[in-house]
């Protein structure tokens, strides 16, 4: 039995032998052939790989390029667009600086068009050379507490004016259709016996100290080149059609210090040095 088992090992190595003499030329090819599929798999898979990723990114800015074609087509329509149109009002209305100028020129109109008299004027403007600085403290501390974001601040002006109760009715009126952006935030109405208006004239004189609020635009602006253009909705497409009422005034922009013959916008407000 021991010479049995030891014969079975040598007729196999003896039978693998003969294959690999006999067919020895088929084995290198068969071993050839498997080392190139070897080598073309290893090859191939960083180029499918590469292809692939190459194909994706080919998707992708397909997708731009029809994105950018459609934007293209709106920048080309949005010539007669609601906003282009009224582009100069809604500048002036939300200016992106702070219209300290601006806001005096028009109250001075509007006061002159309603006919009261500015008795004093006071204003907490802040770093006015900056676009961006807060005008009062308490307006910082409460963006700190606040968790709404905003894109627009605030410019505040305490006045006190004089007139008939129409005077002031128009004047209120007036003051919410100026630009800058401008609305009453607190008021208070007294009955006065000084009447240097008209003298002449029956009509009561109250005197009205208000604050109002002003609002200016200071935030950057940041858009993917392929985003769409927004859409009007209806209440801001109902804003820019309410700008054709406003009252405008024409405030050069000043890049130096200018003194001296300069008009006096309240004239009748003495000043206590």
């Amino acid at each position: 039995m021991a010479e049995t088992s030891k014969i079975k090992p040598l007729n196999q190595q003896n039978n693998l032998r003969y294959i690999y003499n006999t067919r020895r030329y088929l084995v290198w090819s068969i071993f050839i052939i498997l080392l190139s599929l070897l080598l073309t798999f290893v090859s191939l898979v960083p180029q499918i790989s590469s292809i692939s990723n190459l194909y994706s990114d080919l998707i992708k800015e397909n997708k731009r390029l029809a994105q950018l074609r459609i934007k293209v087509a709106q920048l080309i329509d949005s010539d007669n667009s609601l906003v282009i149109t009224n582009l100069n009002n809604i500048n002036q209305a939300l200016p992106s600086k702070k219209p300290l100028l601006e806001l005096l020129t028009s109250l001075n109109t509007v006061g002159n068009q309603s006919q009261v008299r500015f008795n004093d004027i006071s204003l907490t403007p802040g770093k006015i050379s900056t676009q961006s600085g807060d005008v009062r403290e308490s307006t910082r501390k409460s963006n700190k507490q606040t968790t709404t974001k905003v894109n627009y601040e605030t410019l505040f002006l305490d006045l006190t004016v004089t007139g008939t109760i129409s005077n002031i009715n128009q004047f209120f009126t007036e003051i919410e259709k100026i630009a800058p952006f401008t609305t009453i935030t607190a008021m208070t109405l007294n009955e006065t016996s000084v009447d240097s208006l008209n003298k002449n004239s029956s009509d009561t004189i109250f005197e009205a100290k208000i604050t109002i609020t002003s609002y200016f635009f200071s935030k950057s602006i940041s858009v993917n080149v392929d985003a769409k253009l927004p859409e009007l909705t209806v209440s801001q497409r109902e804003i820019i059609d309410n700008l054709q009422s406003f009252t405008y005034t024409s405030q050069n922009e000043q890049y130096e210090i200018q003194g001296g013959g300069l008009e006096n916008l309240f004239p009748n407000i003495v000043s206590p040095i």
